[in-house]
């Protein structure tokens, strides 16, 4: 059985506009907006799998590479990102001085 995956309602009406105008090959603008959208898409599944193998990995070592590769495609600063040094801070109370 094929996976399936929902794409959000505009992308499907551009795309099904772009197809009921037989690919019109002057339209650059909306072929470009469908390209967007499904880049988007594949973008937030690839995503969404790196989180599901972080939070479902056994070995600590692989699975902090797998939180650190989530946060890089996520695009989440180095500098927001709750580690081991922060943790060490929290525990002595010193986070927040």
């Amino acid at each position: 059985m094929d996976k399936r995956i929902q794409i959000p309602l505009s992308l499907f009406d551009n795309m099904v506009s772009y197809i009921q105008d037989h690919y019109d090959p002057d339209d650059h603008e909306r072929y470009t907006r469908i390209m967007i959208g499904i880049e988007n898409k594949r973008q937030a599944e690839i995503r969404r799998n790196l989180y599901t193998a972080y939070k479902t990995e056994k070995d600590p070592a692989v699975k902090e590479a797998l939180r650190v590769s989530y946060l890089d495609k996520a695009g989440i600063p180095s500098h927001g990102r709750w580690d081991e040094e922060a943790e060490r801070k929290f525990q002595k109370g010193e986070f927040f001085n």
